[in-house]
């Protein structure tokens, strides 16, 4: 028997036809299963957390009796989120899943629930949390020893080894005749992020003993390579 209702009282009869007509036995009756929404056994706990991404998933073992039209993770920094939240939608039906979390905010706790939803509604497993990695200054590893000393010119450099988590705004080398200068003295502004940059100094005073520290600035601050110093 095809094509019948989810949830609905049937009425059967069998029967058997020869040339005198058609005869009936006695009737019995059944009911369809009813359509469940999606059975989701479990969320996947989170790996590769970054400061503003993550991996989860889930596994859902029953369809329900019904095509699952969605499935994925929603997560929100509230308990028990849902698909009003953030959510991911993955292809696939029942069995075990992945899903990438993206657009997060740095150092914040997340709470995580798998889904699926069919024709009769939406599931989630269990909840699971993680927290995005913190935004810390930029690691500046090392400052470059000045070459090319002339009377009011030198160059130097540095190497920023660590963005800290988020964009680097300014790097380059800053100066003074005291030590331990920083970026309210005399500085450069080099292009790029991480690795190693050059710098050129310039509008020095001859015969004049400089400090000289490397520097990267990001949303978190700025933090300083190791001092040289030059005549």
């Amino acid at each position: 028997l095809t094509g019948l209702t989810p949830n609905t009282t049937y009425y059967m009869s069998s029967y058997a036809t020869n040339a005198q007509g058609t005869t009936y036995a006695t009737q019995t009756s059944f009911t369809t299963l009813a359509i469940a929404a999606p059975t989701v056994a479990s969320t996947t706990a989170a790996s590769a957390i970054s400061y503003t991404t993550a991996t989860s998933g889930g596994d859902i073992t029953s369809d329900g009796g019904s095509a699952i039209s969605a499935r994925g993770v929603c997560w929100s920094t509230t308990q028990n989120p849902t698909t009003a939240n953030s959510k991911t939608i993955d292809a696939g039906t029942t069995g075990t899943f992945t899903s990438s979390l993206t657009g997060l905010t740095p150092n914040t706790t997340y709470y995580v629930r798998s889904y699926a939803t069919n024709a009769q509604g939406t599931n989630y497993a269990t909840q699971t949390s993680f927290t995005t990695l913190a935004v810390a200054a930029p690691t500046v590893a090392s400052t470059t020893v000045a070459t090319n000393i002339m009377t009011t010119t030198a160059t130097s450099g540095g190497n920023v080894t660590s963005d800290g988590g988020t964009t680097i705004t300014a790097r380059g080398v800053c100066w003074s005749t005291s030590q331990n200068p920083t970026t309210a003295n005399s500085k450069t502004i080099d292009a790029g992020t991480t690795g190693t940059f050059t710098s050129s100094l310039t509008g020095l005073t001859l015969n004049t003993l400089y400090y000289v520290r490397s520097y990267a600035t990001n949303s978190s601050g700025t933090t300083y390579g190791t001092q040289i110093s030059f005549t």
